[in-house]
This record gives C-alpha cells, structure tokens and sequence, in this order.
C-alpha cells in the first residue's frame, strides 16, 4: 500500500511540476502574467518528486 501511495505522490508532483513549469514559460512569454512563482513552484515539485 505504501508503495502505491508513493507512486500516487510521485506522480502527482511530476504532473503538477510540468504543468506550473508550462504556466511559468508563458509567464516569461506574456508581459501581464508573472512566471516566476510557477518556475519555483515546479522547481520544488520536481525536487520532491525526484529525491526519495
């Protein structure tokens, strides 16, 4: 069980990095819109995902 749970949070993470990372580049694109908390928000998603 704790197994699938990891996995569960892995990939939660994972997908919630690569969508604020996303959301940040078209923050640096759009002059209205700030990227730069997405980039740190998918920076510390992709941290926790990662280090076990």
């Amino acid at each position: 069980m704790d197994c699938v749970l990891n996995a569960f949070r892995k990939a939660a993470l994972l997908t919630v990095g690569t969508i604020s990372f996303g959301i940040g580049v078209l923050g640096l694109i759009l002059p209205f819109f700030p990227g730069t908390p997405f980039l740190i928000l998918s920076a510390i998603c992709f941290k926790l995902a990662l280090v076990d």
